[in-house]
């Protein structure tokens, strides 16, 4: 298999990637996953390491000097190196488990508290202005939660119905029900049990959020009304997010990225909904006019 090849297997499909990763931080994660594909480090021992870095991120902006800002800036972009790395590696060696995908989402989730809490911490120290400072911090984290949310939904969506890669959101949830069934009755697993536990609320929760639907409907013609609009979710994606950040951190002016999160972000994040729900809508009355 050419190196090629094998990169695209690494990936969950090129076209539901986000651009930044595909063209930065995929690449580098794969040169990495290569370097270590002989060896019996595990995907999971990877995702520990990348929280160790998100935290890390988070401590870092609360010192709120510039040279923080960079550090912080270099230990986020590690995190998310190590962040693909993970899953590159677990669909190279196809050892990929239940837990460590629900690993890998909580690490995101982690990263993510502590890098706004730590820059709610800096900006109050920046402008002496509490009230403000996280008011815009939390304004701008739940903005963000929101949009990543969103889009992973219909990327998931996306790698379902086009590749057949994913569950349902319905299949994912009963899934999991019946593994933290089964873990109710073995002792220990605690860990286990509390990251189950807090990934069925979460996807509980997305459920709900989202008005998930199931469609009867070929391939070809969901990626025909869906690839553009997914390519453009993908710049309110995670990643986007962290590399606008970091180059307002090297700017030294956090506070452009908390703003420009909370206008241009969910400006775009209103946009893509309802046109999203527009191309819902029709596939679903396309489904009932055929039946």
């Amino acid at each position: 298999m050419s190196l090629s090849s094998e990169f695209k297997q690494s990936l969950k499909t090129v076209d539901s990637e986000e651009i930044i990763d595909l063209i930065i931080f995929r690449p580098i994660s794969f040169v990495l996953v290569k370097l270590i594909y002989s060896t019996n480090i595990t995907p999971n021992q990877i995702s520990i390491v990348a929280l160790m870095f998100g935290v890390l991120t988070g401590i870092l902006y609360g010192y709120g000097t510039h040279l923080a800002f960079i550090l912080a800036s270099a230990s986020f972009f590690i995190c998310n190196t190590l962040d693909c790395m993970d899953g590159q590696l677990a669909r190279l060696k196809k050892n990929g488990t239940k837990i460590g995908r629900v690993i890998d989402g909580f690490i995101d989730y982690i990263t993510s508290i502590s890098v706004f809490i730590g820059i709610g911490i800096a900006l109050t120290s920046i402008t002496g202005d509490a009230l403000y400072s996280w008011l815009l911090t939390v304004t701008a984290g739940i903005s963000k939660a929101l949009q990543n949310m969103f889009f992973d939904h219909y990327r998931n969506m996306y790698l379902e119905y086009v590749y057949h890669k994913t569950s349902s959101l319905g299949e994912e949830i009963e899934e999991y029900s019946e593994e933290m069934e089964r873990l109710k009755n073995v002792k220990g697993h605690h860990i286990e049990k509390l990251l189950i536990s807090l990934y069925l609320a979460y996807s509980n929760f997305q459920k709900n959020s989202t008005n998930h639907v199931q469609l009867d409907i070929t391939p070809e013609q969901y990626k025909s009304d869906n690839k553009l609009l997914l390519r453009l979710w993908s710049w309110i994606g995670s990643t986007t997010h962290m590399v606008v950040l970091i180059i307002f951190s090297v700017m030294n002016h956090i506070d452009y990225y908390l703003i420009v999160t909370v206008t241009l972000g969910n400006f775009i994040f209103i946009v893509l909904l309802i046109w999203q729900k527009a191309v819902l809508k029709r596939e679903t009355s396309n489904v009932k006019r055929e039946t």
